[in-house]
């Protein structure tokens, strides 16, 4: 049949309701299958075997999260594959992250899954209300919702992912060495474990307000009387950046966290719907300003960027504001057990409230940023001191005027100038370099081809800010900084965060 085998998941609810009303058993297997090996076949083989019919759904493109280069055959080619094997009776494409709303459409007898996903229930977490399901529980849910039941195969057991991370050159040989070396020396779940302690911490976030818009568009043709191309307008959509981005990239990993900021007359509901909801506001607002929104146009086909328009150049925090965040963070400070600070440079952390935060007395993790509206009035060296700072290579050079020496010499220098332990420098395609007790660690990028850029630096602060207040060791920080700096720019924008689980999955994928 081939081919013939291929139906659509509204095709697949007539076929399996005539089987059925024919006395027909109704077996269902889901996954990605992206690499088909023996364990699959044996997997499909045993399945097979408890009923009469096979039917395969496969996860779209769009879902597969299990690290670089992934999938390594496309849907239509994954399909194809299946299609051709000769105990798989039908297979479609699903159109869901998971197969729970699949399970529930077309209704088999029997939900089959490999016996190795009970390993992964630790890993496979949903995060509704912050309780925590796997997808196996709650596929298995669906199943006994419409009368089937749940079987485990026990076949021989192979990994897709081992063997695309073996054969693709989706990861350089020194990423590839690097992973290793970190599985080695410390092990999947003692990974996913450090991640999992994170929840315990209590942050406060504070910096700078941005909405990020994004005006998708399409080229034209050259004007007719100007030497300028003409862009049709396709979609808009607007994303909480700044310490917004932070703020819900950080609550990802922690149970709650207060966020401290300053926002204008525009766009509060944007604002208050995207955040995430275990984020304690404590949001000042001025009425006579404007919360600064950074309007991007795109070339959508290709995803460049054309321009970028601010429409201010920032939100200077009042006096009167300044005054009354100080009070609260002195007042608060019993609740928190660190302080991130984003600060972006648009007049939300002046030097006066970075004075105080240096001498607070709370863990202080920053990340001082160099943009194009703030290009060199925001340096570093405005905070005294810093227990971790997350700079690029360039937000650290200027500020020292470091133009062509290696970058341990301004990372030596900054690290004098505020008494700083811990410092990681992010260096593009190149990964990151991160400093601490003397002593430098390097660690390779895993993402090769970026979808984009913007956001990722937000993501890897984030996390590793935490990881800094945990003293967690130099490599494993460096590590998973640059996995979710990497996954970061898999998303456009800061349309979404990266979650926990999203991180543990590309964690355990990469390492097998």
């Amino acid at each position: 049949m081939g081919l013939d085998k291929i139906k659509t998941l509204e095709e697949l609810v007539d076929i399996t309701r005539e089987l059925k009303n024919n006395g027909k058993t109704i077996v269902h297997c889901h996954g990605c299958f992206d690499i088909t090996h023996l364990g699959h076949d044996r997997h499909f083989t045993e399945a097979k075997k408890q009923g009469d019919v096979l039917i395969v759904t496969l996860t779209p493109d769009k879902y597969i999260q299990k690290g670089p280069g992934r999938p390594f055959c496309d849907e239509a080619k994954r399909l194809e594959h299946l299609s051709y094997l000769e105990f798989v009776d039908y297979v479609a494409l699903n159109k869901w992250p998971t197969a729970i709303e699949t399970i529930k459409l077309i209704q088999p007898n029997i939900y089959a899954k490999g016996m190795e996903v009970l390993a992964n229930k630790e890993i496979d977490e949903m995060d509704g209300d912050r309780k925590k399901v796997s997808n196996l529980e709650l596929e298995e849910e669906a199943v006994k919702s419409i009368g089937g039941k749940l079987y485990l195969t026990d076949g021989f057991t192979m990994s897709s992912s081992r063997i695309i991370n073996e054969i693709t050159d989706a990861i350089s040989d020194e990423s590839r060495e690097f992973i290793r070396k970190m599985k080695t020396d410390y092990g999947v779940g003692n990974i996913l474990n450090l991640i999992k302690s994170l929840k315990e911490i209590r942050p406060l976030v504070i910096g700078d307000a941005i909405l990020d818009r994004y005006d998708f568009c399409q080229a034209m043709d050259k004007s007719a009387k100007e030497p300028i191309v003409g862009y049709k307008l396709l979609s808009s959509e607007t994303h909480l950046g700044g310490v917004f981005a932070v703020a819900n990239h950080t609550a990802g990993f922690t149970d709650s966290l207060d966020l401290v900021t300053c926002i204008g007359k525009n766009d509060h509901d944007t604002i208050n719907g995207s955040l995430s909801k275990n984020i304690k506001r404590n949001i000042s607002v001025q009425k006579e300003s404007e919360t600064l929104v950074k309007k991007r146009y795109i070339e959508q086909y290709k995803g460049i960027k054309l321009f970028e328009l601010y429409n201010v150049d920032g939100l200077v925090l009042s006096a009167e504001n300044e005054k009354n965040t100080i009070e609260y963070l002195e007042k608060n400070k019993s609740n928190f057990d660190m302080v991130i600070a984003s600060d972006f440079g648009h007049g939300m952390i002046s030097q006066n409230l970075a004075n105080y935060l240096s001498g607070c007395g709370k863990f202080l993790a920053v990340n001082s940023q160099l943009n194009s509206g703030n290009f060199g009035y925001n340096f570093i060296t405005k905070y005294p001191r810093a227990d971790f700072v997350s700079l690029n290579d360039r937000e650290i050079r200027l500020p020292f005027q470091e133009r062509s020496n290696g970058i341990e010499v301004p990372i030596k220098k900054l690290s004098n100038e505020l008494e700083l332990n811990k410092i990681n420098i992010t260096l593009g395609k190149r990964g990151s370099v991160y400093y601490t007790n003397g002593n430098y660690f390097h660690s390779p990028a895993f993402i090769k081809e970026p979808l984009d850029t913007i956001g990722s630096g937000d993501a890897l602060f984030s996390l590793t800010s935490l990881l800094a207040y945990k003293d967690t060791d130099p490599e494993l920080l460096t590590f998973l900084g640059n996995c979710i700096g990497g996954l970061a720019t898999r998303i456009i924008g800061n349309r979404r965060a990266v979650d926990v689980t999203e991180l543990k999955k590309f964690v355990s994928y990469i390492m097998k």
